[in-house]
């Protein structure tokens, strides 16, 4: 099985421009600055003209490249988004703006969850390894409800 290390509870998470795109809309509505996508952390960030925001929610199996992932579920958030990752400077933002839109209620398992792009675990092929790379297609295999826990 593969190594992996500083992860918490799940090897993979994937975020998705077009729903940063969003979150710093509604952080620029609400007289807030924008934020970079480093603050969630993820391992991949997925962008595409054709991207809708949050449309990964809604994802079960993807390939990049020819390699396959499960996701899992949504990744709740928590303080450390406020943090600035180079400054080390935390912030108010982004959760207090998150929980306008993005807090599930009866769906997460508090009602004070928000959620921000999605867990997943690598599918190896048969020789049990397998690489993606910038600029590498992105196919959604298949949809169904989403999971917030």
């Amino acid at each position: 099985s593969p190594s992996v290390s500083l992860t918490d509870g799940y090897p993979i998470l994937i975020a998705c421009q077009a729903s940063l795109d969003e979150l710093n809309q509604k952080l620029r509505q609400a007289g807030k600055s924008e934020i970079s996508m480093s603050r969630f952390r993820p391992n991949i960030v997925i962008q595409g003209d054709d991207l809708q925001p949050f449309e990964e929610d809604r994802w079960k199996v993807i390939a990049i490249g020819d390699v396959l992932f499960a996701i899992v579920k949504a990744c709740p958030r928590c303080k450390q988004s406020c943090t600035d990752q180079v400054t080390g400077k935390v912030y108010e933002e982004p959760v207090g703006v998150m929980k306008t839109f993005r807090a599930l209620g009866d769906k997460a398992l508090s009602s004070d969850d928000v959620f921000f792009a999605q867990n997943a675990i690598p599918l190896l092929g048969q020789t049990g390894t397998g690489r993606i790379k910038v600029g590498d297609t992105v196919q959604v295999l298949e949809r169904g409800d989403p999971i917030y826990m």
